[in-house]
């Protein structure tokens, strides 16, 4: 049984850090944007911020997958281009 909490341990420690990850990545991301519309974060509720945040959290989710689906089908030798 230790060898099973050990990998499901792993397990839940690697979802942690890639939901960190995805976290500063997409704070980064509407960083930049609010850059560009020379805005402040200051004139966002902590509300609007959130959910801005998670949109952004949202779409790095979406290009992770459709970057590794396109990786599958390369290693699988399918071109869909």
């Amino acid at each position: 049984m230790t060898i099973i909490n050990s990998i499901l341990e792993k397990k839940n420690n690697l979802f942690y850090k890639l939901k960190i990850h995805v976290r500063k990545k997409a704070i980064s991301q509407f960083e930049n944007k609010l850059k560009l519309l020379q805005k402040k974060i200051s004139d966002y509720t902590k509300d609007e911020l959130e959910s801005y945040v998670a949109k952004e959290e949202k779409e790095i989710i979406k290009s992770y997958k459709n970057k590794s689906i396109v990786a599958l089908l390369a290693l699988l030798g399918i071109n869909i281009f």
